[in-house]
């Protein structure tokens, strides 16, 4: 099983692992647009703090600390991605919760995707910084776009050739990448709808985000566990577990499941 997940603009801060400018990278396609990407930032906050701000698409309460943040990205500490990321997706997931064996898995089923780092393993070393997908790059570009195909070519082979994959991402990094034809029938796009205010049923970004990571923790506990995780009703099967008589049905692009 993998899980693709969103970052989220929210981080913890610190760490106590090397920094990205001591630790060597190979030379890979993911390693080299990384090296483009920072470099990119790094003309970027170097100059206008509000024309960086505006590029960054920061609000301008965070903007200070955020683009100190990105000043500083290859000498702050790094910390696992699933410690790192801090919104409500992450809420939900709860990783610190989790047992360690639960996290084993998660640290090597879940997979972060990232306008400064393209996709991150779940245990991979990240600093804090704060760069999102429409973020506009000296020399790149918006950053979504320039990933998609590096991603193209890196992301098949970090999924391998076996396992569901359960697609809990957001708009802009669902854009990203897309699953080619080959690896499209092992891909479950999840939709998550809650009760809306006038009647029928809507996507809430809060009550997404948190049961997508709800739904993740399930997931890596029944891969703990051994229990099966092969198809869409393996999936509902979980969603069940947590969200008790909720709905869910199978669309064309994944599942959509009900919140209560």
């Amino acid at each position: 099983m993998h899980l693709l997940l969103p970052p989220s603009e929210g981080k913890t801060t610190g760490g106590r692992g090397r920094s990205l400018r001591r630790r060597a990278a190979a030379e890979t396609p993911l390693a080299t647009s990384r090296t483009r990407v920072l470099d990119a930032l790094g003309a970027l906050v170097a100059g206008d703090a509000a024309r960086a701000a505006w590029a960054l698409l920061l609000p301008a309460g965070v903007a200070p600390d955020a683009l100190a943040a990105n000043a500083a990205v290859l000498d702050s500490p790094t910390t696992p991605a699933l410690r790192r990321y801090a919104g409500v997706v992450y809420d939900g997931l709860d990783y610190a919760g989790l047992t360690v064996a639960e996290q084993r898995i998660a640290d090597r089923a879940c997979f972060v995707f990232s306008g400064l780092f393209g996709v991150v393993r779940g245990d991979e070393p990240v600093p804090d910084y704060r760069v999102p997908a429409k973020a506009v790059l000296p020399g790149i570009g918006v950053a979504g776009t320039f990933w998609r195909p590096v991603l193209d070519e890196v992301v098949p082979p970090l999924l391998g050739r076996r396992g569901l994959v359960v697609d809990l991402r957001s708009g802009d990094y669902a854009a990203m990448w897309r699953p080619p034809r080959a690896l499209a029938e092992r891909v479950v796009g999840i939709r998550i709808l809650s009760p809306a205010p006038r009647g029928g049923h809507a996507v809430i970004s809060y009550n997404s985000k948190f049961a997508k990571g709800r739904l993740a923790a399930e997931l890596i506990r029944r891969a703990a566990y051994g229990q099966p995780l092969a198809t869409a009703d393996d999936l509902i099967a979980a969603w069940h577990q947590w969200d008790g008589a909720a709905d869910a049905r199978p669309v064309r692009t994944g599942l959509d499941l009900y919140t209560r």
